[in-house]
């Protein structure tokens, strides 16, 4: 694996914070190399509210990742979101600086600062999107350097969030140790993950179903014309269902989880559940259609708001290829049905694409953005995925060649928010191709190793013997402690009972299990 191709999505949400980590190639496939996924604490509604728990949390999310990946990095693209999220699309014009009227890169970087003129000051930029340039009133142009006129103008959807709320976040990631590449909006890093060209060229609603907030992005023409938070989430369902049944809220989530589904259409006449009541610990016995009717409503309320949401903007009528219904919420029974008759358009459910590696890891739309995340950070420094001329996007930041590195003096947000849009930071950096510095001693075979030697004490012949690696050969680029940590690396799953939930092992893994169990080992 090239080691300048790593980059690592960190999601930290209401519910969970989320580390991907993994590399790209030419095609647009991502390999998956590390998943650290813990329930997030100190976050609400996107907004930190717990500094040091929410610190806790990335690092102990980042922990996990780096070790099922075998490496470690230092500097992640980190997603935000929050009801103090704005957008909008705004305008800017200028005259060509050039005597024979080329348009150069500073031309361009003057146009999108000249749109972004009417931001108030205790706002900061996270993304100047430009959306199409035009030259002398010739719209559709996408990358105007080189061409020759007299007027410059580009329209751009400009996202932008309270800047105190955004040091937060970057206090918290550079209080794990970590350095932030990007901010970037999570619906935006979504769409990476969940949504094809085609569909964002046709005109596309994406919707990430999350637990404080549901986000929302618009994609027309191929260009992004829309984002937006909607603050309800999935935490609000499970609240409505613990207020309306008196039962506790881990119960009622639970409840939500295995027997929740958005329609009680879809309940079968005569099913009861048993459910037991906050404080006296009284069991009751009720009909499921109660539990489905307080899904609806929720849910219900928070398509009707999406819906509005995007009619205000005039875009209802721009979305043939629907809509798309991703994040955790996404996955109650019966919300893909209740979302269509609302929207009145097709939707179906948001999952990330062209994954490999540890795919199964990420096969959920829980998942989505923290895939979105790697994948735009891969994508970063590619001029073809931003509609900017490549001079433009030089100084955008060193965001893959960073892991390589120590990190960097903290950075103000104004230089992330300036290169999440392509613009050169205040002091551009010095991109250098770094090459691994970290030895990788070849793992003896398994038959010597298995012929004896010293063991350490509770060591068993079975543990010198290298596990199966990710394509299924024997690992012998690591060494024996990395491969056992790729053996026994495991996630943290919020909805399993188990709470631990290690890789799925290969059939001569279980096979050694097996003979372990046999005769007699020690089992960790």
């Amino acid at each position: 694996m090239a080691r300048e191709a790593i980059a690592v999505g960190l999601d930290i949400g209401t519910t969970k914070v989320c580390t991907v980590v993994g590399h790209g190639d030419a095609s647009g496939r991502i390999t998956i190399t590390g998943v650290g996924l813990v329930p997030s604490r100190g976050m609400r509604k996107g907004v930190v509210i717990d500094v040091e728990d929410t610190i806790a949390a990335v690092r102990d999310s980042v922990e996990r990742a780096r070790h099922m990946a075998g490496y470690d990095f230092r500097s992640v693209c980190a997603g935000v979101t929050g009801d103090h999220i704005q957008s909008s699309n705004l305008r800017g014009t200028i005259t060509v600086a050039g005597p024979d009227g080329t348009i150069t890169p500073e031309d361009v970087e003057r146009v999108l600062q000249a749109a972004a003129l009417d931001v108030p000051r205790d706002r900061e930029i996270i993304h100047s999107l430009p959306r199409y340039f035009a030259v002398d009133g010739q719209r559709g142009v996408r990358r105007p350097v080189g061409m020759r006129g007299r007027r410059l103008e580009v329209e751009t959807h400009v996202v932008t969030g309270t800047a105190s709320f955004l040091q937060n976040v970057v206090q918290c990631v550079e209080g794990a140790n970590l350095t932030v590449d990007s901010l970037v909006l999570e619906p935006i890093a979504t769409s990476e993950a969940v949504a094809t060209s085609d569909e964002r060229e046709l005109g596309v609603a994406l919707i990430d179903i999350g637990g404080g907030t549901s986000d929302i992005a618009v994609f027309v023409e191929g260009s992004i014309a829309f984002s937006g938070v909607v603050p309800v989430g999935g935490h609000h369902v499970t609240r409505d269902i613990s207020i309306g049944l008196r039962t506790p809220f881990d119960i009622a989530e639970r409840l939500k989880i295995e027997r929740g589904v958005a329609s009680p259409n879809m309940i079968q006449h005569g099913e009861a559940l048993e459910i037991m009541t906050a404080g006296s610990g009284e069991r009751l016995r009720l009909p499921r259609a109660v539990l489905g009717e307080i899904i609806e409503a929720r849910m219900t309320e928070l398509f009707e708001m999406a819906r509005d949401m995007l009619g205000d903007a005039g875009l209802l009528h721009r979305l043939p290829a629907g809509v798309i219904l991703t994040g955790g919420g996404a996955l109650l029974p019966g919300g893909l049905e209740l979302a269509g008759e609302i929207f009145q358009a097709p939707v179906r459910l948001g999952k990330p694409f062209f994954v490999e590696g540890w795919s199964e890891q990420v096969d959920s739309p829980q998942f989505s953005t923290a895939v979105g995340l790697l994948r735009f950070a891969l994508r970063h420094n590619d001029p073809a995925a931003q509609a900017l001329p490549a001079g433009a996007l030089a100084a955008s930041g060193p965001l893959l060649a960073a892991n390589l590195t120590a990190p960097s003096a903290p950075q103000p947000i104004a230089d992330f928010n300036r290169r999440a849009w392509g613009a050169p930071a205040s002091e551009p950096a010095v991109m250098e191709t770094a090459t691994a510095t970290v030895a990788e001693p070849a793992v003896t075979a398994p038959d010597s190793v298995t012929k004896g030697g010293d063991l350490a004490d509770g060591e068993t012949p079975f543990d010198r013997v290298p596990p199966k690696s990710l394509n299924g050969q024997t690992n012998t680029n690591n060494s024996l402690d990395a491969a056992r940590k790729e053996r026994d690396a495991f996630i943290y799953d919020p909805y399993d009972e188990d709470r631990e939930v290690k890789p799925p092992r290969t059939l001569w893994q279980k096979a050694l299990h097996k003979l372990r169990e046999i005769i007699g080992f020690e089992m960790n």
